[in-house]
């Protein structure tokens, strides 16, 4: 790489090359840097980093060296060393070099006597490492104090304000971006008894520590109790629970952990979070014993301890559960980390979609028992949305340490983007495609990503905080969600899935994720019409918005036939007459949208523009063509009661329904009594493992229409016999309320066959 060493030269910059890093980390463990520069300005900081996104080197900047843990192979890439420090002093703001170390920072700000940071009085690093990580203790952050950051994005040098950095628990927005900071502005304010406090933290402080001992620093984050179930919270005494949190400590501490050691490293005996190296340790040590107590917590609490500590150069064993399309976006993304990939699949290896994997590099277990391999051997799973979370054997290699995520649960680690999620049984991706098109017109910049548009890890990396998006998000990835969306929107939630989850209640419960973890600034945007959405309006802290297709609320809302929004002031969108989308149950999914994009800044005419342009999706109450008088639409994606009701209330005309698929064990009674109350439904033509029970059920309700079972027949046949029994002027509707599978790959396959059936059969006349 003499280019790129040429080019730190041209900055002025000194480089070195295999650089032992111990001896800049407060453990004294580590290998070498491929690259080692030390900067002591800002020019200096920003040329580094510069050179080594112009050459595609990795690089990692360092401050005071704790909160770290480098790998004994040591770090392939470039580290800077960043000492570029400075405090001056404007009254009671502050302005910070990030390279300052932030015991300086909180003792010049302390010995003048203002208040703000003195609670981590003792907390080692830079004021840099400091703000990226929100470092705090005792209930207090570094970000308590900010007023603005200054970073290098994208080769950008800016301002960021407070309000924008997403501050969280040792969490912010400059973490999730990568971004390098550069600089800071506090303000302090005077307060009584601030020196004293400061000596009596220091002095608390350092009973944890003994002296000749090297350590990293807190190496598990607290627990935030609201991430907890039921469940582990009956085992936390609650003076335990401190500012929201469970102290790391005390987890380890029950779990015998003081005293443990692993060859050199050991936990220290005044504090079960300090892991120590009394000299002579190596990485791979502290990494065992680390991994060792979080799985010991693990079993008794049933709980993931989250490393405070940055872990560089370990690769991670990680599985990817199930390889559809999720699964090739997380390799694709997995394939740039640290991460040693194996992929399990119950298809063989040779039907598996490959095209542009490197399966040199990657591990396969494939076939039938592709469970029966040890899952608890990897650091990490990934779980595809069709693979059940709670599986005996997630749940018993979950309970041994390894951590199960996801795809969606990993794009919210990520994502630096604003976030729009929706969810309901049905009419998510129609809402979904609606709020994009809106904000599209609205001029933002966004992104239609999740179950339809694109994958969204392969986003990342063109994402930063202007950029919106908008994900349709299912119960099978919100299960386990931890994050929510910066704006949920819930459509209606009825029976489906039930093949897949245990019960109604977990379902339900899934669906719940999208508001629970919401903070005060975001939004919910709920249909109002049901009691089970509207039920998540007490679920959430972030400001709740409504919309209806009958009752006038705040938000967006149907009143004799007319569109309302209703977000700050009433303002008439519509009437429902002009829409392109057919059927009242549209209105629900277009009230839902421009709500959710009115509060994401899209003017009233962007709304009017796209809600009265919208055709709706492919495959949904979809207009193929008309033959001899005869309408056929494409409703493919009914995969259950509830959308098929709403497609057949659309209607006037006599209708000719094509009905039944795979039995996802769902709950017909309601669904029959509704279609056998329609006069219009002229024609029942059954398909599928469903067509003898429908039948039955259609029998017993005295259906009076006219009633064929043509079980598996091919599409050609199904449509030929629907053209002949629908007279002029009829509907010939493919609306299953079942799933594909015992006759298709998916929704879509049988879609497509039915809609080029049609066109052959219009050919043929």
């Amino acid at each position: 790489m003499i280019k790129f060493e040429e080019k730190l030269k041209d900055c002025k910059i000194t480089v070195k090359k295999n650089v032992s890093l111990a001896e800049y980390t407060t453990t004294k463990v580590g290998g070498a840097a491929e690259y080692f520069v030390e900067v002591g300005s800002e020019d200096e900081l920003v040329g580094a980093v510069k050179a080594a996104d112009e050459f595609g080197i990795n690089h990692m900047v360092m401050g005071g060296g704790s909160n770290l843990l480098i790998s004994d192979e040591g770090y392939k890439g470039l580290v800077v060393l960043n000492r570029y420090s400075g405090i001056s002093q404007n009254k009671e703001v502050f302005s910070v070099k990030s390279g300052t170390v932030l015991f300086n920072l909180v003792l010049s700000s302390t010995n003048d006597s203002y208040s703000g940071l003195e609670n981590l009085i003792g907390i080692p690093g830079t004021v840099g490492g400091g703000i990226c990580g929100n470092a705090g203790a005792y209930g207090s952050s570094v970000s308590d104090c900010l007023i603005r950051v200054k970073v290098l994005r994208k080769g950008e040098i800016l301002w960021v304000d407070k309000k924008d950095g997403n501050f969280s628990y040792r969490n912010s927005l400059f973490k999730k971006n990568g971004d390098i900071i550069l600089g800071a502005e506090f303000k302090f304010t005077k307060a009584e008894g601030v020196k004293e406090k400061v000596k009596n933290i220091l002095l608390e402080r350092s009973k944890k520590f003994a002296k000749n001992m090297w350590c990293p620093g807190s190496f598990f984050k607290n627990v935030i109790a609201d991430d907890l179930t039921k469940e582990t919270l009956t085992k936390i005494p609650q003076d335990k629970v401190v500012f929201g949190k469970i102290p790391a400590g005390f987890l380890l501490e029950s779990v015998g952990a003081k005293g443990m050691k692993v060859g050199k490293i050991e936990v220290s005996e005044n504090h079960a979070n300090f892991f120590v190296n009394k000299g002579g340790g190596t990485a791979k040590d502290y990494y065992a014993l680390a991994m060792k107590l979080r799985n010991l917590v693990k079993e008794k609490y049933n709980l993931n301890l989250e490393p405070e500590v940055q872990i560089i150069g370990f690769k991670k064993k990680a599985a990817i559960l199930g390889f559809g399309l999720e699964g090739k976006d997380l390799y694709e993304y997995l394939l740039n980390g640290n991460y040693e990939i194996t992929i399990l699949d119950q298809k063989d290896k040779k039907d598996l979609d490959l095209e542009g994997i490197k399966v040199e590099d990657v591990k396969f277990v494939c076939g039938t028992d592709y469970l029966k391999t040890d899952l608890s051997k990897f650091d990490i799973i990934f779980r595809s949305p069709g693979v059940y979370r709670y599986l005996p054997e997630i749940v018993e290699a979950e309970r041994k340490g390894t951590e199960i995520s996801s795809a969606i649960k990993l794009f919210f680690e990520k994502c630096p983007a604003k976030t729009i999620g929706v969810t309901g049984t049905k009419g998510k991706g129609t809402t979904s495609t609606l709020i994009y098109e809106i904000l599209k017109k609205a001029g933002k910049k966004v992104y239609l990503a999740g179950n339809i548009g694109k994958p969204y890890l392969s986003l990342l990396p063109d994402l930063d905080t202007d950029v919106i998006v908008v994900l349709e998000i299912s119960s099978f990835q919100l299960i386990d969600m931890k994050q929510s969306p910066n704006l949920a929107v819930v459509l209606n939630i009825t029976e489906d899935h039930m093949d897949w989850h245990k019960d109604r209640q977990e379902y339900l419960e899934a669906k719940e994720n999208i508001v629970k973890h919401q903070k005060s600034d975001d939004y919910a945007v709920i249909n109002h019409d049901y009691e089970t959405p509207k039920s998540f309006a007490d679920l959430t802290k972030s400001q709740v918005y409504f919309f209806s297709k009958k009752d006038v609320v705040k938000g967006s809302y149907v009143k004799d036939g007319l569109i309302y929004l209703n977000t700050n002031k009433e303002e008439l969108i519509g009437d429902t007459k002009d829409l392109q989308l057919r059927g009242e149950h549209n209105w629900e999914n277009i009230t839902a949208a421009i709500c959710a994009a009115s509060l994401f800044g899209a003017s009233t005419n962007d709304i009017k523009n796209v809600v009265f342009s919208f055709k709706g999706l492919e495959h949904r109450l979809e207009l193929v063509t008309e033959i001899n008088g005869r309408k056929f639409y494409n409703d493919s994606f009914a995969t259950g009661p509830q959308p098929t009701m709403a497609a057949i209330d659309s209607f006037n005309e006599k209708i000719t329904l094509i009905l039944g698929g795979y039995d996802k064990g769902l709950n017909y009674d309601f669904f029959i009594k509704k279609i056998v109350a329609k006069n219009n439904l002229a024609n029942i033509l059954l398909i599928g493992d469903l067509a003898a029970k429908i039948g039955d059920l259609l029998k017993e309700k005295n259906y009076q229409g006219k009633v064929e079972n043509l079980g598996k027949s091919k599409m050609a046949d199904i449509v030929k016999k629907a053209f002949e029994i629908t007279k002029e002027s009829g509907i010939i509707l493919l609306s299953p309320a079942a799933a594909s599978f015992d006759m298709f790959k998916n929704y879509k396959e049988r879609g497509y066959q039915f809609k080029n059936e049609v066109m052959a059969l219009k050919n043929n006349e």
